[in-house]
């Protein structure tokens, strides 16, 4: 250990005496309208009061923030921390066993699956939302949980120490690689002693007096700050006070110390988190910052910088193919912590790492122009502009805000701190030299080099490499930067199409175009709702000929990079830089085609990219050898995906393991895009959240409607349908069936159980979609709550569902498991399964159907990626509008409900592999018959 870690320590420990009486102060600069205030015990709390505005429903967001975590641990200590925050789910003083789970059931959320706490190093944070009338309830929830009133049941602690051992389990590599960034990033700090996620025998063997005093040593008002956003009463203040003033200040300080910084520039090369890009970025970390006019000034320094070398991008010589910033601030401590990152051209990871430093240099020694300075501007108030003005945005920024102790700009009294008439580009660049000179600096390559050549420069990287890098590029004589001129997305427009025909119904339009396109609209439901689109044809992999179905897994990374028209990608990504839009290709099984979110200020040039697309795609070598590299390290080794057990020979994907299986030249995977995105006949677009439908219809006819239709000579590639094979496991008896079905299906991850069944003569179409979905929830419900009560060793049950008029539907579930417990769990999913099918669901679990799904089209307009694609769902599977407005007490009835249960759920049609499975209990318990569930 080093001797800076050492004396890290020792005033750690200091600290943590001395401050016994410290309380947090308050936030400077935040707006007016927040209400900011703190009880005698220390307990802070934000308040923004937010009326709904008209079809918007009325909730509250709760946040409480401890300034606790993993790093308050002692050794024997380690991964308790986590621990107690699961059982702050099972009961407290207020909350008797299983209230915790029927409060949030009732409440629209899940307990379970739905995260509502999670454990840091420095912090544990727990989350949820209320509707009015339940706040009241909400909020004594969070009191239990701050006054020290969380209870430690012996069986339920039993319980959940083995809920936390099998997370512990499932994690345990991403621990891994997280402490392996951290070692690089903060060597000198005692966080990688401390990780969440602990050790297997403290969360095992700890006694429940260890862990309770664990608990109140960390959960000290004085360390925690209450945060709400959205429809509160005026009294809301008087009923903190009254219910979060019950504990007294402890005697442990209100936050960490800052952590060492490290001066020297070091590197890191691996996978924290998951990505198969090829990128490279450059890390700077300061000294917590606690003036909030400069963290702006270094956001918008850091801006210009990567704005000057994404336009580099589009240079035919530069290594990187798109640059960007990202601001890690708090990340692990309250750390200043700015990132530039830029994606690999051409497996090149070194050019690109060499190329980056030498424009830090650049920068450093020549800053940004006026002209840099004032488009970061620019683009940093659009940005801010863009941000949804939400409970759930202002209570996360109110939570960050709180844990850094500085106000976030959406917050904030913005002029206070951001005025960008008083802005001067003097005042910018001695930002940005203030961050290109922190001595504490980190060289990162990440993600999967896909080719030798690539990998032996991707693993050559080192600190002494890295530093000789350095070295080499300071002697350079550097020349100031040179503007780069953008091109625009178009410069002639197309031929204009028209609408020919317009339909109206339950509230929604559809366009028929010239050219054969159809558009359905949707206009915007709720205030702030951003328009989203979805695009579709027919077709996906099960249109591609057998022979180029690896193409499936190519082919939307290759029209995402190839550019459109004139333009490459970086080009393109200059066009759109100031613009409020996502666009991206899809590919699916049976359908393929495009989805995006657009500002409506935004829409005409996302109606721009679509025209150009699919109009005037372009072709490029590069991008197709970049996308067949992804496409071989994104899909392996997860695989052909455990469907290929229910359709056999006609699922479209294969094992396909190699860069050879993904050999290809341009001219043929031009020619299938072509194929598959040729006929604007054969598309349908939906929009959604629409305010000003005369602008829509305009930009629809000079974009959409301009698409040329497809040539006489040209062939379209169609989906052709599939049936599930017939099974080859022969025994009807459930039993001898599962031991069969075991036998012969794997999965690839022996960590989980999974369970599939593909359905016969189940139309495609709402109705049986929202069956599936709301069934689908009651069995995930039931097998979280069996498992993790009775077997007491699944951390996580995950139901999955596909429907499509050319296959399916398909129905499945999978679930953490231990090799100890997996029989046991087959046994208990089973029984759920044959309860479901032979008793249905209770008149609770169909009440909770109902809710949940009308809170999910309640909501969904907040996620216009999602509204349009479920929109595009319901359209191109019924034959008229009439599912426009659903509503699903209508729809989900106990007849159709009953009818469904006993269908689907037969657990002798399903088929299951559980690779952990080495041992299996007595399975004849599964012939007998079972009583209707109690739930």
């Amino acid at each position: 250990m080093k001797k800076t870690n050492l004396l890290f320590i020792a005033l750690f420990s200091v600290a943590s005496l001395a401050g016994a009486v410290e309380k947090l102060p308050l936030i400077p600069h935040l707006h007016p309208s927040v209400i900011q205030g703190q009880l005698p015990n220390g307990l802070r709390y934000l308040i923004k009061p937010i009326a709904p505005q008209a079809g918007q429903a009325s909730e509250v967001e709760l946040r409480l923030l401890v300034n606790s975590g993993s790093l308050s641990e002692a050794k024997d200590e380690r991964g308790v921390a986590h621990l107690i925050e699961h059982m702050a789910f099972r009961q407290t003083k207020n909350f008797g066993k299983d209230e915790v789970k029927g409060f949030f059931n009732s409440n629209g959320m899940r307990w379970g699956n739905d995260s509502n706490g999670y454990t840091n190093i420095e912090s544990t944070n727990y989350f949820f939302k209320v509707k009015p009338e339940a706040l009241d309830r909400g909020l004594q929830l969070m009191a239990d949980w701050a006054n020290g009133d969380i209870v430690f049941d012996p069986e339920e602690l039993k319980t959940e120490r083995q809920v936390v051992l099998d997370e512990l389990n499932l994690r345990k590599g991403d621990s891994v690689n997280w402490q392996s960034f951290y070692s690089v990033l903060i060597p000198d700090a005692p966080h990688l002693e401390n990780m969440p996620i602990g050790f297997e025998e403290n969360v095992r063997d700890l006694s429940p007096e260890r862990i309770e005093a664990l608990y109140r040593k960390l959960y000290q008002p004085q360390k925690m700050t209450l945060v709400i956003a959205g429809d509160v009463p005026k009294n809301i203040e008087q009923t903190i006070k009254t219910l979060f003033a019950k504990a007294p200040m402890g005697d442990q300080v209100s936050q960490y110390p800052a952590l060492p910084l490290t001066p020297k520039v070091r590197s890191y090369r691996g996978n924290p988190w998951p990505q198969d890009e090829l990128a490279v970025s450059w890390g700077f970390m300061q000294s917590p910052i606690s003036d909030a006019r400069q963290v702006q000034l270094q956001k918008i320094a850091m801006l210009a910088l990567s704005q000057r070398l994404s336009k580099m991008s589009t240079l035919e010589n530069e290594p990187f193919a798109s640059a960007s910033m990202a601001d890690w601030s708090g990340s692990i401590g309250r750390e200043s912590y700015l990132i530039l990152n830029a994606v690999v051209r051409e497996q090149n990871p070194g050019a690109t790492l060499t190329q980056m430093y030498r424009e830090i240099r650049r920068a450093r020694e020549f800053g940004l122009t006026a002209a840099e300075v004032k488009e970061a501007i620019d683009t940093y108030v659009l940005a801010m502009k863009s941000i949804p003005a939400t409970n759930e945005v202002w209570a996360n920024s109110l939570t960050g805000s709180a844990k850094m102790g500085v106000a976030e700009l959406y917050v904030a009294e913005q002029k206070a701190i951001f005025d960008p008439a008083t802005i001067t580009p003097q005042a910018v660049n001695a930002a940005l030299l203030q961050i290109l000179t922190t001595p504490d600096q980190v060289a990162i390559l990440i993600g999967k080099p896909a080719t030798k050549a690539a990998k032996d420069d991707y693993y050559s990287w080192h600190d002494d490499k890295l530093n000789a890098m350095i070295a080499a590029v300071e002697t350079e004589t550097l020349q100031a930067p040179t503007a780069v001129v953008v091109k625009p997305l178009l410069v002639t427009e197309p031929q204009r199409g028209k609408v020919v025909q317009t339909k109206t119904e339950n509230g929604a339009t559809v366009w028929t175009l010239s050219n054969g396109v159809q558009v359905l609209v949707r206009q915007q439901r709720l205030p702030d709702e951003r328009i989203g689109i979805n695009g579709r044809f027919a077709g996906g992999a099960l249109a591609l000929p057998k022979e180029w179905g690896f193409v499936s897994q190519m082919l939307p990374k290759y029209m995402a990079t190839a550019g459109a028209g004139d333009l490459t990608s970086a080009e393109i990504g200059q066009a759109v830089r100031n613009e409020e839009l996502q666009f991206q290709p899809m590919f699916e099984t049976a359908q393929h085609g495009f989805g995006g979110i657009a500002a409506e200020r935004s829409l005409k040039p996302l109606m721009q990219l679509i025209y150009l697309s699919l109009a005037q795609p372009r072709s490029d070598d590069a991008a197709r050898i970049n996308s067949a590299d992804l496409a071989m390290s994104g899909y392996w080794p997860n695989g052909p995906g455990f469907l290929q057990n229910l359709y056999g020979a006609g699922w479209p994907y294969r094992v396909w393991g190699s860069l050879s299986d993904f050999e290809i030249t341009t001219e043929k995977l031009d020619q299938l895009r072509d194929q598959l995105y040729g006929n604007p006949a054969q598309l349908r677009i939906v929009l959604t959240g629409v305010t000003d439908m005369a602008q829509a219809k305009d930009l629809v006819e000079r974009y959409i409607a301009s698409i040329p239709p497809a040539k006489p000579t040209a062939v379209t590639l169609l989906p052709s349908k599939i049936e599930p094979k017939v099974q080859s496991l022969s025994s009807t008896v459930l039993s001898e069936r599962l031991k069969e079905s075991l036998k012969t299906f794997t999965f690839r991850d022996d960590k989980y159980t999974v369970w599939s069944v593909a359905l016969d003569g189940v139309e495609s179409n709402t109705q049986n979609g929202f069956l599936q979905e709301g069934l689908n929830d009651v069995i995930k419900q039931r097998l979280y709550r069996t498992l993790r009560e009775q077997a007491g060793d699944s951390y996580g049950v995950h139901t999955r569902g596909e429907m499509s008029p050319y296959y399916g539907p398909t129905l499945g579930f999978e679930y953490s498991v231990s090799r100890e417990k997996c029989g046991e769990a087959l046994v208990l999913a089973a029984q759920e399964l044959r309860k479901l099918s032979q008793h249905s669901v209770t008149d609770v679990e169909l009440k909770a159907m109902h809710e949940l799904l009308q809170n999910g089209l309640d909501s969904a307009p907040k996620y216009p990626f999602g509204y349009a694609y479920l929109q595009m769902f319901h359209w191109v599977n019924n034959q008229d509008l009439s599912w426009v407005n659903p509503k699903p007490e209508q729809i989900l009835t106990r007849a159709n409900v009953d009818a469904a249960a006993k269908s689907w759920f037969v657990p002798e049609k399903w088929i299951v592999a559980a690779d952990a499975c080495k041992t299996l209990p007595d399975l004849t318990v599964l012939d007998q018959t079972v009583t209707a569930a109690s739930h």
